[in-house]
Parts: structure tokens; sequence; C-alpha cells
């Protein structure tokens, strides 16, 4: 009997006041309508930028950092600390060389 009620209470409503459901109707579409395209436009974006780095770098790419590596090498973790060949001061020497030329 209470759902009876509240639904034609509700019907009652929207018939005597429509300008004000129209207005809320639209206003409920239209913010449904912009999130659907913030979350299409995030997830183009994204991507974008996926398809853009793959591009750029492919899936082969070792990054070499100041002593350690970005991908897994030589049976070794990834990020893992190594020395080159190289004696500290031949490396010293070198770094000044390179300094100095630019």
């Amino acid at each position: 009997m209470v759902i009876k009620e509240v639904f034609i209470q509700a019907v009652q409503s929207l018939i005597s006041h429509r300008t004000r459901a129209l207005m809320t109707m639209t206003g409920i579409s239209w913010g449904i309508v912009a999130v659907v395209m913030l979350m299409a436009y995030g997830n183009g974006f994204h991507t974008a930028l996926m398809v853009g780095f793959k591009r750029a770098f492919s899936t082969g790419t070792v990054v070499i950092w100041n002593g350690q590596t970005s991908m897994q090498a030589g049976g070794e973790r990834a990020g893992k600390k190594y020395a080159s060949g190289r004696r500290h001061g031949a490396a010293q020497t070198t770094r000044r060389h390179q300094v100095c030329q630019s």
C-alpha cells in the first residue's frame, strides 16, 4: 500500500510541475553524457600514449641509468646495480673529458 501511494504522489508531482521535472531530467541526462564522454576521452588519451611509447621505445629496448638496468638481464633482477669493467679512475677521467668538450 505504501509503495502505491508514493508512486501516485510522484506521478501527480510530475504532472503538476512539468517544467521543473523536465529541467531535472535534462540535468541528469546532461551529467550522464558528460561523465561518459570524459571517460571515453581519458581512455582514448591513455591508448594514444601507450601506442606512442611502444612505437618510440618498443618492447625490446633496455634503458640503462647510472649503473643499473630497467629490465631483467643476464639472470639478475631488474634495477640491480652493476659494475662496469672500467676502473673508478677511468670513469672519472671520461666524465671530466666529456664535460670539457661540451
